[in-house]
């Protein structure tokens, strides 16, 4: 006879987003199990019969963070309008980071461990996706060629991403 599933798929779900509160908050160190049952309101032995590991945990957190991000807010429909799509991804990410703030932190933090070579390499897919429509806007002639596009998409990334993070701290009026 089979053992009854004794944490279920419910209490994953909660465990992860509590923790992605904790992580959002204080950073990856913040998280800690003792603290993340107690609030859930479980054993330890939930976590780690669900995730394996405190580091497992923290890299679905972040996976969790990254996915929303990618199908909310940059697979977008491309358009005849290559400005338009820029602008839309944009005030997608603008939009996704409102409504996710407390994942919005955790994707620039990476998984647990990671150095700044690691985290770059992860987020090649959200640059390269900016990366070309900044292509599609020059060769529409909508914008001119720049001496490095790559250059263009991390200043353009930069701007966007500084406005939301000064919007989520409240120092900005949304309009």
């Amino acid at each position: 006879m089979a053992r009854p599933k004794v944490h279920d798929e419910r209490l994953a779900e909660v465990l992860l987003e509590q923790s992605a509160v904790i992580v959002a908050k204080g950073g990856p160190d913040a998280l800690s199990l003792r603290k993340l049952t107690d609030a859930v309101g479980t054993s330890t032995s939930a976590v780690y019969s669900l995730y394996g590991s405190r580091e497992a945990l923290l890299l679905a957190v972040y996976e969790r963070a990254l996915a929303s991000f990618e199908r909310s807010a940059q697979e977008l429909p491309v358009t005849d309008r290559p400005m338009s799509d820029l602008f839309r991804m944009g005030r997608e990410y603008r939009r996704w980071a409102l409504s996710n703030p407390q994942l919005y932190p955790v994707m620039f933090m990476g998984p647990a461990g990671s150095g700044p070579e690691q985290r770059r390499a992860l987020a090649m897919p959200t640059i390269d996706r900016l990366i070309a429509a900044l292509r599609r806007c020059i060769e529409a002639g909508e914008l001119r060629d720049a001496e490095s596009i790559e250059v263009m998409a991390c200043q353009l990334w930069a701007t966007v991403h500084g406005h939301v993070s000064l919007e989520l701290m409240g120092l900005l009026t949304p309009r």
